[in-house]
């Protein structure tokens, strides 16, 4: 990554990480590190059961004025909050999320999928969906596995019933994707099977200016996946 020039007035806001379902500050740690971010912050989402309240705890944790980063969970919760309080916001990146409503059909199988991490353990939540969360050329590595897998058991069943709530209890956030002003960056790796290509394109062309970038040799989970290049394009945007 080039030297870094002198910071403008949105790279020196603090960055603001909402880290996904059954995940924490881990899941961006790698691209931060090569950041360099001077306040990054990462606020999970915990003690709530449905988006809207999601929105406003981590507002009410977060500083009073912000550059925002989502990621899948994190990403829809940042649509939320955009949508709460969106003076507060200066800058918006959205990784591998989406802005629809959670399908009624989908109810049971989240719930379903607790129940199943409760009797077999944090781990199977994510073994038994692995072929879905990183792209096909990742499956094997060992790092980003015992990461994803690691956050998962930190988290536990408890949190992760309350974010499947969340999941479950959303707002379809389209209709109010062209009220977005902040200058918006949407990341999604190539391979992307939980929140499809296609939405991140909705995303992009509903929102005045945004800018969309496709990470090859990545799934749902590019920042552990592809770091570097995920810094890249946050760095870029941050300074533009």
């Amino acid at each position: 990554m080039s030297e870094r020039r002198t910071a403008g007035p949105d790279e020196q806001l603090p960055l603001v990480f909402v880290p996904g379902t059954a995940c924490d500050g881990r899941m961006f740690q790698p691209v931060l590190d090569r950041l360099k971010h001077p306040n990054p912050i990462t606020i999970e989402i915990e003690g709530v059961r449905s988006m809207s309240d999601a929105a406003r705890r981590i507002l009410s944790k977060a500083p009073g004025r912000f550059v925002l980063c989502g990621f899948s969970l994190g990403g829809i919760a940042a649509l939320e909050m955009v949508a709460q309080e969106p003076e507060r916001i200066g800058k918006l990146v959205l990784i591998d999320t989406t802005p629809r409503p959670d399908p009624i059909q989908n109810a049971a199988l989240r719930r379903r999928a607790v129940a199943e991490a409760a009797a077999r353990g944090m781990g199977s939540f994510i073994l038994d969906a692995w072929a879905k969360l990183v792209a096909p050329c990742n499956g094997d590595d060992l790092e980003i596995r015992s990461t994803i897998i690691a956050m998962a058991v930190d988290c536990g069943v408890a949190k992760l019933a309350d974010q499947t709530e969340v999941a479950i209890n959303r707002a379809d956030s389209r209709p109010r994707l062209g009220s977005i002003t902040q200058p918006t960056l949407v990341l999604a790796g190539e391979s992307e099977a939980v929140c499809p290509i296609e939405v991140h394109r909705e995303i992009a062309a509903s929102i005045s200016g945004a800018e969309l970038a496709i990470i090859p040799q990545a799934g749902h989970f590019s920042p552990l996946e592809q770091p570097n290049m995920v810094a890249t394009y946050v760095d870029k945007f941050l300074r533009g």
